[in-house]
């Protein structure tokens, strides 16, 4: 028995979701079923980025506060989640303290010689994520 550890991407709710949120996590659940069949130990995890630039965007032009935007998105993927019958075993969201400490404990790795700083160019675009 080995142990497998599956996530999904971590979208924003910057929205409702979408039916590609859907393939997605359906995706993902076949693959984490597959490996509870073949005996895997399997950790399956998901979330909600809810603090990210395109979200505050999404609020201030629903004219609503962006705590109560990203609470009803949120909720909405987790409900999402549960009519989809996913077996995942954790969504975390990342305005939970749970996440705040262990993002925060990432940082603090740094410190180490496992993870290190360096210097990466690439493009971005908001309206291309």
């Amino acid at each position: 028995m080995n142990k497998f550890y599956i996530t999904t991407t971590i979208p924003y709710v910057n929205a409702a979701p979408h039916i590609g949120h859907a393939l997605e996590f359906v995706q993902i659940d076949v693959i984490a079923r597959h490996r509870r069949l073949q005996g895997d130990t399997v950790y399956f995890l998901s979330g909600a980025d809810e603090n990210a630039i395109k979200n505050v965007q999404a609020a201030e032009d629903a004219g609503v506060l962006v705590e109560e935007f990203v609470e009803k998105n949120s909720n909405a993927f987790e409900s999402l989640l549960s009519k989809l019958n996913i077996s995942i075993d954790q969504f975390i969201r990342t305005t939970e303290d749970r996440h705040k400490k262990g993002a925060q404990a990432l940082w603090e790795a740094t410190d180490s010689k496992y993870i290190y700083k360096k210097t990466y160019k690439g493009l971005y675009c908001v309206g291309c994520e």
